[in-house]
């Protein structure tokens, strides 16, 4: 069976553009054990997931009504995660897609007055394994 990627992407990241213009209040990334599984900002201009889309092959962003709870509820956890942190009170200039569907789909989000540092959410597996990963 063919699907039809580039078409189910476009459909996916329609929302990707909302980001640009937002300022970041709170990001969580919900970790099911050992992967992270979705990257969620809380903005001035709602609160959205950055999330795998059919089998995680790409993402997608999608808009929420709420920020989920923080919680540790043995391997399925939703927390800050540090690296992140630095971004939060930052204002988002650009958000584009990088990669492709069983490639590395994901989002590289620029800062204002952050030339140096982005924030990349990617659809790889990485898992426990420090070498060899995969899509």
């Amino acid at each position: 069976m063919e699907y039809e990627y580039k078409k189910y992407i476009k459909e996916s990241c329609k929302l990707l553009p909302e980001l640009e213009g937002a300022i970041v209040s709170q990001i969580l990334v919900n970790i099911v054990d050992p992967e992270f599984n979705v990257v969620f900002l809380k903005t001035d201009k709602g609160i959205f997931s950055l999330q795998g889309e059919m089998g995680a092959e790409y993402l997608g962003v999608r808009k929420l009504d709420l920020m989920p709870e923080q919680k540790d509820d043995e391997g399925y956890i939703i927390c800050p995660y540090e690296p992140f942190e630095c971004f939060v009170g930052e204002k988002i200039i650009q958000a584009h897609q990088i990669g492709e569907a069983w490639n590395g789909h994901g989002f590289e989000l620029c800062f204002e007055d952050m030339p140096n540092r982005t924030m990349i959410v990617q659809s790889i597996y990485t898992g426990d394994k420090s070498k060899e990963f995969e899509d």
